[in-house]
């Protein structure tokens, strides 16, 4: 977001009513910084969050306010919400198992695993790896094709006819369709469905409750609103979404490419956990520069699959993790791995002012926890 408009759209949230929930309405362990955390949420119009601070062994404490959704239930500490983009390094550090296992190889050329080529048609003979897709150096955009695929049915290699490329063979973007493709990668090199590939390789041994599928979520699932503009309904609306049918456990590297861009549905104790193994050693090697963001973001550069946040005015050291934004809501799970310290932040929908790429809501969090 440009600066002028980030301004502008502050100063219109201004003109909102408050949320009316109360301050810290549910706050579980060892949470020193409940009450500030909550005043983060209110002053960012969240609609609803649960936010939970983390070590290496685990959840330390949560406090959970507001609503899953406009007049729906109370959030609480185990609300499940869909965390966008945050999906994205939660796959790679899959595929990473994968790769470290000798199950995978993320440099391998991912084309004959692929109904299509995705190679660029300015590098023919330059192949496109799941390094280079997961680290969006893979010459890949999000074009008027994608967007448009997202509210159709069109296959991969319909999306890879269209403006999907990007005008850099191999210079950084950011795309949610290069990402996507990972799980169509997977699929082919594994002979298994996406969801089966993650919960093989992570959530089962890790003893994960995770899915990409909102029909096999368990309990609460929140939805997202948009609260400027003010939205008329839930741009996720989880209802809805867990009455479509369920597809079939089968591969389909036609179809999955709008999996593994931004599609898990998470609670924050689970993704705390996951963040906890992230703070590991044997991780560092995702915590590795790839690309920097530029002029997009002074602050971020990306590692694999992780965004690397080098920013003085949110704390001293450097931070790792991804933020999630998608249907009005804003996520994050950020960490520390010298001071094994990291934090989740989920919402159902929230001020989406932001500087560059760092929204303001997760910025203010970050800043609290770490610094």
């Amino acid at each position: 977001m440009e600066n002028w408009k980030a301004n502008l759209y502050r100063l219109a949230l201004r003109t909102q009513p408050a949320p009316a929930w109360k301050e810290a309405d549910r706050v579980t362990g060892d949470m020193p910084l409940a009450q500030e955390i909550s005043r983060i949420l209110k002053s960012q119009h969240a609609v609803g969050a649960t936010v939970a601070i983390f070590n290496e062994k685990g959840v330390t404490g949560t406090v959970a306010c507001g609503q899953a959704g406009i007049g729906r239930e109370s959030v609480q500490a185990d609300t499940v919400y869909r965390i966008a983009s945050i999906t994205k390094h939660i796959t790679a550090m899959a595929a990473f198992r994968l790769h470290e296992a000798g199950k995978i190889n993320l440099d391998a050329d991912v084309d004959p695993y692929l109904p299509c080529s995705v190679r660029h048609p300015k590098a023919p003979d330059k192949p496109v790896t799941l390094r280079r897709l997961i680290t969006h150096t893979a010459g890949i955009r999000d074009g008027a094709t994608y967007t448009a695929a997202l509210a159709g049915d069109k296959t991969l290699s319909q999306v890879m006819q269209g403006d999907s490329f990007a005008d850099a063979v191999d210079g950084f973007e950011y795309s949610n369709l290069g990402a996507g493709i990972v799980a169509c990668v997977l699929e082919g090199m594994l002979n298994e469905d996406f969801e089966s590939i993650m919960q093989r390789a992570l959530f089962t041994p890790l003893r994960i409750t995770a899915t990409f599928y909102p029909q096999k979520v368990e309990g609460v699932l929140s939805d997202a609103w948009r609260v400027l503009p003010r939205a008329k309904a839930a741009g996720y609306n989880a209802k809805a979404r867990r009455e479509k049918p369920l597809p079939p456990s089968a591969p389909d590297p036609e179809h999955h490419y709008t999996l593994s861009q931004g599609n898990l549905c998470i609670s924050a104790p689970d993704l705390c956990r996951l963040g906890a193994e992230m703070l590991k050693p044997r991780y560092a090697p995702m915590r590795k520069k790839v690309a920097s963001f530029g002029a997009r973001a002074y602050n971020l550069s990306e590692g694999l699959g992780t965004f690397i946040v080098e920013d003085a005015a949110i704390c001293p050291q450097v931070l790792y993790g991804h933020q999630g934004l998608a249907y009005g809501a804003v996520h994050g799970l950020f960490y520390d791995p010298d001071k094994k310290l990291g934090v989740v932040i989920l919402t159902s929908g929230c001020s989406e002012a932001r500087n560059g790429v760092l929204a303001d809501i997760n910025k203010a969090i970050m800043k609290k926890v770490f610094a």
